[in-house]
């Protein structure tokens, strides 16, 4: 097996992208991108069917600005053993089912790139949600492999939005749309998006 298909096979820890305290990036960590989409989710008005989670939401909504990357951290914490370790994409779509059910989970399926960005514009402007995307990428480092990405705007450009945003580190970037496109394909299309 080559590097670069061991690489794309196993996403369980992304090259330079675990986060490790104050200032330090998280693109890349499944738990911390999951954590905030379920944060988003619950700030629309979606909680979780989890009473931990939706306390530790609330942590994170009552927290004072320098409390809110304690309350953040705690969030993912809570997520981070429920996620499977390799990223694979059955296990997320399975605990984001779990928390909100089988009947609110999207897919945007279509037979060519087009049918895609398609759908996942309509869907997002319907719900104005944003949703995780299994894409791969060259990360800081030089490697390339797997990883999620919360994906917060599809036009002709997508948006990555930052995966933390309680911490000081900005960490969203735009591309696009069919440089997405094809890092989402190479992927296999994954995805986990939470109907309203």
């Amino acid at each position: 097996m080559s590097e670069l298909s061991a690489a794309l096979q196993d996403e369980s820890a992304p090259p330079s992208a675990a986060p490790s305290g104050d200032g330090a990036a998280k693109a890349g960590d499944l738990a911390v991108a999951f954590g905030t989409l379920v944060y988003l989710l619950f700030d629309a008005g979606h909680p979780p069917a989890d009473a931990a989670l939706v306390a530790a939401c609330e942590a994170v909504r009552a927290a004072p600005p320098e409390g809110a990357d304690a309350a953040g951290l705690a969030l993912v914490a809570q997520l981070a053993g429920r996620l499977p370790a390799d990223g694979a994409p059955a296990g997320v779509a399975a605990l984001a089912a779990a928390l909100y059910g089988d009947d609110r989970m999207v897919s945007f399926d279509g037979a060519d790139r087009a049918e895609k960005a398609r759908a996942a514009r309509a869907w997002q402007f319907r719900t104005g949600l944003p949703f995780l995307a299994r894409v791969v990428d060259r990360f800081p480092g030089g490697d390339v492999g797997l990883h999620w990405v919360l994906v917060e705007r599809v036009t002709d450009v997508v948006t990555c939005m930052d995966p933390y945003p309680w911490d000081e580190l900005d960490e969203e970037y735009s591309q696009p749309l069919v440089d997405f496109l094809v890092k989402w394909e190479l992927a296999g299309c994954a995805c986990v998006a939470v109907s309203a």
